[in-house]
């Protein structure tokens, strides 16, 4: 398994963790439901980027930018789960803000195969996702 696929597999594992802690949510929270469905959707989305032959930097872009709003995600609706539940929440939320950290320099790294245009807006859309990811760690694991 090569390093990209590493980091997208990792987002893979932050989305089913967060599917698992939302799962065991009260029957009445109509909202944790929306975010377990959003992060089955954004675990398929992953799937299907692992499974491309070729990861080019679009396809490690797009992965970065799930992993973000998968990170996002997570944290920010951590404290609505129920207690037990929250660990696992934290965990995917970290994992996936690990994951973009590690992809955003490996968009870099392949952009320069591409037209200065299209590589100034993967690279604007990757720093977003890094900053965003890094947004996610700090809620729920702010530095002290």
């Amino acid at each position: 398994m090569s390093e990209p696929s590493d980091k997208i597999f990792d987002g893979i594992r932050a989305a089913a963790l967060l599917e698992e802690a939302c799962r065991t949510s009260p029957p009445d929270a109509a909202r944790i439901e929306v975010v377990r469905e959003l992060a089955l959707d954004l675990r398929r989305q992953l799937e299907a980027l692992s499974e491309l032959e070729d990861a080019t930097p679009d396809v490690l872009a797009e992965a970065a930018i799930c992993c973000a709003d998968l990170a996002n995600l997570a944290a920010c609706n951590a404290p609505d789960l129920l207690p037990e539940s929250v660990p696992r929440a934290t965990e995917a939320a970290l994992l996936a803000a690990r994951a973009v950290e590690s992809l955003g320099p490996l968009v870099e790294a392949r952009s320069e195969i591409l037209s200065e245009d299209h590589a100034e807006n993967l690279l604007r859309d990757v720093r977003s996702a890094v900053w965003r990811a890094g947004f996610a760690a700090d809620l729920v694991e702010p530095s002290t």
